[in-house]
C-alpha cells in the first residue's frame, strides 16, 4: 500500500539539506512554497491570487517548503528519519510532519 508522507519545514538551510538527502536516497515528491497562517493574517490577509517569484525576492511571503512525497509502506520510516534526523527532530527547522495511508494511487512518481 502507498502512503502520502506531507511535511511542512520552515525554510532554512535545514530544509533544503533534507530536500538534498531525500533526493540523494532517490526519493522523489512535490515540494510547494507556502506561507503560514499566522503571516497570512499578519499581513491584513493579503494572500496574492497569482504567486510569482518577485514575491520571494522582496520578502512579502514568507517561504515555508511543504513537501509531499508517495512511498511505498516499506520507505515510510526511512523517508521520516531522514525528515527527522535533517531537523533534528524539529528543533533545528520548526516544522511537522505526517502520513496517510492511500486507499487508492495511480500514477507514477
Amino acid at each position: 500500500m502507498k502512503h502520502l508522507i506531507f511535511a511542512v519545514l520552515e525554510n532554512s538551510h535545514a530544509a533544503e539539506e533534507t530536500l538534498m538527502k531525500l533526493s540523494k536516497m532517490g526519493y522523489n515528491g512535490t515540494v510547494i512554497p507556502s506561507t503560514s497562517l499566522k503571516h497570512t493574517l499578519e499581513n491584513d490577509g493579503e494572500v496574492p491570487m497569482f504567486v510569482n517569484l518577485s514575491l520571494f525576492e522582496h520578502g512579502k511571503f514568507e517561504n515555508n517548503t511543504t513537501l509531499y512525497i508517495v512511498a511505498e509502506e516499506n520507505q515510510v520510516e526511512d523517508v521520516q528519519n531522514i525528515i527527522r534526523e535533517s531537523t533534528k527532530h524539529f528543533t533545528r527547522c520548526r516544522g511537522g510532519m505526517f502520513v496517510i495511508p492511500l486507499e487508492s494511487y495511480e500514477g507514477s512518481f
